[in-house]
């Protein structure tokens, strides 16, 4: 695993690479970033209707638990 070191005047940012690395250009973006895009969007209730579907035998014993149940 190859190593590479950006330093700045003030930071020092390490990377580990592939091996495969070794010998080619590489391109590095550094943006900042704010907190309002680091944060967790909230979900929206209901944004998910219509994706999943139940067969109509859903809460019907499975066989392959028919020895674990009782009679």
């Amino acid at each position: 695993m190859l190593h590479t070191f950006l330093t700045t005047d003030s930071h020092t940012l390490t990377l580990p690479l592939p091996d495969d690395y070794v010998g080619t250009e590489l391109e590095i973006i550094v943006q900042p970033t704010t907190a309002a895009s680091r944060r967790a969007k909230t979900p929206v209730f209901g944004c998910a209707k219509g994706q999943f579907h139940a067969t109509a035998d859903f809460d019907e014993p499975l066989a392959d638990f028919g020895e674990y149940q009782t009679p």
